[in-house]
């Protein structure tokens, strides 16, 4: 896995109470979620981050989703 820490812009469902990222532009690629194979939570005091793992069919990435800025993040990547 290599540590990347950026901001992304993501499109996600919001519903149910559930967060689904669907797509996600990093470095002017439109990169679309075939999958989501794990995800968690973190509580920081009232603060709650939102962890996925997702693959686009070929690359793992973690995305997380911070509750007190509305924004999304682009961990880290794993590719083949």
């Amino acid at each position: 896995m290599v540590e990347i820490d950026e901001p992304v812009a993501v499109v996600a469902s919001f519903h149910g109470g559930r967060i689904r990222p669907m797509s996600f532009r990093w470095k002017g690629r439109l990169i679309r979620i075939r999958r989501i194979t794990y995800e968690w939570t973190k509580r920081d005091g009232l603060r709650v981050l939102y962890f996925f793992s997702v693959s686009d069919g070929k690359t793992l990435y973690n995305l997380s989703y911070e509750t007190d800025t509305l924004s999304w993040h682009l961990q880290a990547v794993e590719t083949e």
